[in-house]
């Protein structure tokens, strides 16, 4: 075994990069992310020592990732390969090995131009250096932004690279395969699968590894352009280059092109004539430049227009999420129907705040500062106005629901003949030929959190069985959990089963054996059936492009609707 293998395969290595992406996880704003890290940490200790195991013995596998596209503002399209959680523990793990085990990867790392996706060094140092290039002189700039940089950069020549300074052939193989994009869903993204990494070239853009691979690649570029009176500061794949005179900073860029072609990368030409003012521009240093979401001018740091237009856009959407929210909650009189009301707004707008302010606090611009602050108290200003006026000629326990502090009387009351209890079933299972495979969906007509009309269906993958059903008054996880219920009916005494559900709550209660601490009789008769059966729960995510969940999907909705025409 390889020094740098055992070192990103030790527990307290992975342990590490867990902790990590536990971190990163819990904060994304992507829904599917906090649950899958959220599910990974039901059982983390445990599933740290199993994919060692795995990693050590030769039969780990990466799970194939899943290709999201997402809008530039150019209207083109932006490929995000979203990893599963054990993925990006190994990525992680591998990449802190690099980055200590690794003289070669110190070396690229310390780079002190190069600022972005590094240790230590971030956008401030990158300001600082251009405060520095301005006050000893320089009076041009070109700033250009390579074009489709994750995408294309060479990934089999930066792991030649590493190859010749790592002789460790079991990491390498793992760090090849680490790097290599297999999708789950290329057959549905169609013509759009191109918008994405393929096997040789590209890495994954929000891989703990892709930075490093960019900054590898690009390491003699840093070297190159940091000479002879020019400073280029670099932050992964946007670029600025500073000089005393036009001419040698446009030489120097020139050259940064020549250099980029041999590698099969191109970026943005401010000399061309039909070039994206956004993505490039090229002057003196008095007209000022964007970089680093700064606008940056001899003597003043102050965030761009478009990060100032985006904290204002912040601010909107925390109001009106919060409007809506005090409907919710006046409509159904139920302190909690809805988290967020007017104090919770109020919270996140504060969160927002000082998220941005710590972001752009290098700046010294405080007029500029203080503008914001004033177009953020007049939205705050129509905000409470708007409520004010919302609470007129309402009873004092609405007000207090709308202001975001519950009644104790809207807390439902319990029985002590359903106290939660943890739902433990028998673990073993296997598939045999006669094991049925079932997926199952409920769905409301109301909001999620909302009670309402709801119906829920079962569909089994290799027959034309279909099984359906609605309430008048139900909730979503009751009738998630009212599908797989009546899914384990289908299968006879001492029969298998795998249902596949698109509901955490119900696939993460079972999977970890979780307590139950609502829908204690459907819990309870969930727990008798599945002790007579062998079975398997897994999830799938909803909307997916998964055939069967969204046929159980349509089947569960239509069964709603009919229960409110009756």
């Amino acid at each position: 075994m390889g020094k740098i293998f055992e070192s990103a395969t030790q527990q307290r290595t992975l342990l590490r990069a867990w902790r990590k992406i536990r971190a990163n996880g819990l904060s994304s704003s992507a829904e599917e992310t906090v649950s899958a890290v959220r599910r990974f940490d039901s059982d983390a200790f445990g599933s740290i020592i199993r994919l060692q195991r795995r990693l050590r013995n030769g039969s780990f596998r990466f799970d194939p990732q899943k290709g999201v596209l997402k809008t530039k503002s150019d209207g083109g399209k932006r490929g995000i390969v979203m990893a599963s959680v054990q993925n990006r523990i190994v990525e992680r793990a591998l990449l802190d090995s690099l980055q200590v085990k690794v003289p070669y990867v110190q070396q690229v790392i310390r780079q002190p131009t190069s600022v972005g996706g590094v240790p230590h060094r971030s956008v401030p140092h990158g300001l600082s250096q251009i405060q520095s290039a301005i006050e000893d002189g320089s009076k041009y700039f070109v700033r250009s932004d390579i074009s489709g940089f994750f995408d294309n950069i060479p990934r089999g020549r930066v792991l030649e690279e590493l190859n010749e300074h790592i002789d460790d052939k079991e990491f390498l193989s793992l760090l090849d395969r680490a790097t290599t994009v297999t999708l789950a869903n290329e057959s549905t993204l169609g013509e759009d699968r191109s918008a994405f990494p393929c096997d040789e070239e590209g890495v994954a853009q929000g891989s703990p590894l892709s930075a490093l691979f960019g900054n590898i690649l690009l390491h003699d570029f840093d070297l190159r352009f940091n000479d002879r009176g020019i400073v280029c500061v670099r932050f992964i794949d946007d670029f600025v280059m500073l000089g005393a005179a036009e001419r040698p900073v446009r030489k120097a860029f020139e050259n940064a092109k020549g250099l980029l072609a041999t590698l099969n990368l191109s970026c943005h030409d401010p000399f061309s004539d039909n070039s994206n003012k956004k993505k490039t521009e090229q002057g003196h240093i008095d007209s000022g430049f964007v970089f680093l979401g700064y606008d940056i001018r001899p003597g003043l740091l102050q965030p761009s227009r478009q990060a100032r237009k985006k904290l204002l856009g912040l601010v909107d959407d925390a109001i009106r999420d919060g409007k809506r929210s005090i409907k919710i909650v006046h409509a159904a009189n139920d302190s909690f129907e809805s988290s967020q009301r007017y104090a919770q707004t109020l919270t996140r707008i504060d969160r927002t705040l000082r998220g941005w302010g710590n972001s752009f606090a290098y700046g010294n611009a405080e007029s500029t500062i203080r503008d914001l602050d004033k177009g953020v108290d007049e939205k705050l200003g129509r905000f409470r106005h708007w409520f004010r006026r919302f609470c007129e000629n309402k009873s004092a326990g609405e007000r207090r629901r709308a202001a975001g502090v519950g009644l104790l009387t809207d807390i439902q009351r319990k029985s002590l003949k359903e106290l939660p209890f943890v739902v433990e079933c028998k673990r073993s299972f296997r598939k045999s030929s006669k094991t049925r495979e079932l997926s199952t969906d409920g769905s409301v007509l109301s909001s999620k959190e909302s009670a309402g009309p709801g119906g829920w269906a079962v569909i089994e993958h290799d027959s034309d069985f279909a099984l359906a059903g609605g309430e008048n008054v139900t909730t979503n996880n009751q009738m998630e959990l009212r599908a797989v219920v009546e899914a384990l009916r289908c299968v006879p005494k001492g029969g298998s089963v795998i249902v596949t559900t698109d509901s955490e709550y119900v696939e993460r209660t079972f999977n970890c054996q979780q307590v139950a601490k609502m829908n204690i009789e459907l819990w309870r008769e969930f727990v008798r059936l599945a002790s007579e059966r062998s079975v398997k729960i897994q999830w799938v995510k909803g909307h997916s492009g998964d055939p069967f969940n969204e046929r159980a999907d349509q089947l569960a909705k239509a069964a709603a609707r009919e229960v409110c025409q009756e």
